[in-house]
């Protein structure tokens, strides 16, 4: 057993601990019998290391609180800084993924939930975000761009579908940063999906925020409205789109300007975790994400009326199906 999380238990007088399984990310969560609360969560963070400075126990907690007082997040339980251990309260394990899909006939009320997480992210908590802030210090720029890009290339198209990108999506998406950095003045939670969001009562909790940045305000919109595990209807999208909308007080064309790019930018890139996944991690829960992912990009070439980006789509969609049969 991890020494850090032994002393968790002896500490706070938890038992019975069962690690659960995660996607991505080096945190290590485990389920224990808690005396008072019945479970709740230990959280080992990633400790400092010779090489590197590892902030993102601090970071989280620095963004938990933040978060707190508007939306409904984890609750942090107990702390303790020396071994980067949390104890959180237990949410259970119902994503609204699984809501959906047991529940269909509640879509259009969970959309309208989520639509006001988003509106309140490009809201007041864009707003009330102090301009020191680590989390708007770091931004949806270049650097990040040019990273995720080179992931995209690498897991993939080189490792998933063994070919490169076409030159021209090259062009298309240093045109598409640079239209994006310009417009990244807004609190992105950057991961916003129907697997970061749990179904607690009647409410969404919010979970996974700690790569928040400063972003487009539909960077995140985007990502669930074209989101790898879900399909949602047009009334239910309507529903997301609707709150985000007022809130920015943008008329139609220039929502769908930049939510365009924004859902390019985003799907390219969650291609390329969902293939690392995939290939280096072995999940194949990610495995259904991906042909799902290309028919969301393919759409976005559609409505662009670039009729290579939608041929070339579907060529990769055939090549990624073939890639998943063969396991």
């Amino acid at each position: 057993m991890d020494s850090r999380l032994q002393r968790a238990l002896e500490r706070w007088n938890l038992s019975d601990p069962h690690p659960l399984a995660g996607d991505a990310g080096a945190r290590q969560c485990v389920r224990v019998a808690h005396p008072q609360l019945g479970t709740a969560l230990v959280v080992l963070h990633p400790l400092d290391t010779p090489e590197k400075a590892d902030d993102s126990y601090f970071e989280f907690r620095a963004l938990q609180a933040y978060l707190d007082p508007v939306l409904r997040v984890p609750t942090i339980l107990q702390c303790e800084d020396e071994d980067r251990c949390l104890l959180m309260e237990d949410l259970g394990d119902t994503l609204l993924e699984h809501r959906l899909v047991e529940h269909p006939e509640e879509e259009r009320a969970w959309a309208e939930r989520a639509g006001w997480l988003l509106a309140t992210l490009a809201g007041p908590l864009t707003l009330g975000a102090p301009a020191h802030a680590f989390f708007m210090g770091r931004s949806s720029d270049q650097a990040k761009f040019t990273f995720e890009w080179e992931y995209c290339r690498v897991n993939f198209f080189r490792e998933f579908l063994q070919k490169d990108p076409p030159r021209w999506l090259d062009r298309m998406m240093e045109e598409a940063h640079a239209s994006l950095e310009t417009r990244a003045h807004f609190f992105t939670h950057r991961n916003f999906h129907v697997r970061n969001l749990m179904v607690h009562g009647d409410r969404l909790v919010v979970i996974d925020f700690q790569d928040a940045r400063r972003g487009a305000a539909t960077y995140d919109l985007a990502s669930i409205l074209y989101d790898g595990y879900w399909d949602w209807s047009r009334e239910a999208g309507r529903a997301l789109t609707g709150p985000l909308q007022e809130e920015l007080g943008w008329n139609h064309e220039a929502l769908l300007e930049e939510l365009n790019l924004s859902a390019l930018q985003r799907n390219l890139t969650i291609l390329g975790a969902f293939s690392h996944q995939i290939i280096h991690r072995h999940k194949a829960r990610s495995a259904p994400a991906i042909p799902r992912t290309l028919r969301h990009l393919r759409g976005h070439f559609q409505r662009m009326n670039h009729q290579d980006g939608v041929l070339a789509t579907e060529h990769m969609l055939r090549l990624a199906e073939d890639r998943l049969l063969k396991g």
